[in-house]
């Protein structure tokens, strides 16, 4: 299959004009998104996290990929955030429901902006910030908007698909 970079808008809920664009090829997996989003809303990541595929915050149990971590821990299994994007069906339009520190549920809905060709090397990276997250230790209350335009993007390299396309 032809690499392709999927283009997902996350909104975080609650907030108003918070949100981000971040790209990831579809040869990456649902914890490559997650760690694009936690760079891109400045977060850290110890925490357990959750995806619902049918775009439903605590949706359906079919449609949830949660932590792999978390997956292994549950009887049976769980469906793990391991799953690569090329093999969840996504297309332009598809919405997701994106849930990181699940005792304090920060919410982020994320819509498939657009599908496009190409993508030489595995990364996700965040594109483009509108808007400031409050602190993730701060109350989920909306905070003042500040100017992120001069926060510097950082690109995640995913060195094991890299690895894998050179055998």
């Amino acid at each position: 299959m032809p690499h392709q970079t999927y283009v997902f808008t996350a909104e975080l809920v609650g907030f108003e004009g918070v949100r981000r664009t971040v790209a990831v090829r579809n040869d990456l997996t649902l914890v490559d998104l997650h760690y694009a989003l936690q760079s891109a809303f400045g977060w850290d990541d110890d925490h357990l996290y959750s995806f619902w595929l049918d775009g439903r915050f605590w949706g359906a149990e079919a449609a949830h990929y949660m932590h792999p971590e978390h997956a292994r821990s549950l009887v049976p299994p769980g469906q793990s955030a391991c799953a690569r994007l090329e093999e969840l069906d996504l297309a332009e339009g598809r919405q997701l429901a994106y849930v990181f520190d699940l005792e304090r549920e920060w919410r982020v809905a994320l819509t498939v902006r657009e599908v496009h060709a190409g993508g030489r090397r595995a990364v996700a990276q965040c594109i483009e910030r509108v808007g400031a997250p409050p602190p993730r230790d701060e109350p989920v209350i909306a905070a003042e908007p500040q100017d992120t335009s001069s926060q510097k993007t950082v690109e995640f390299l995913a060195l094991m698909v890299e690895e894998a396309d050179a055998t």
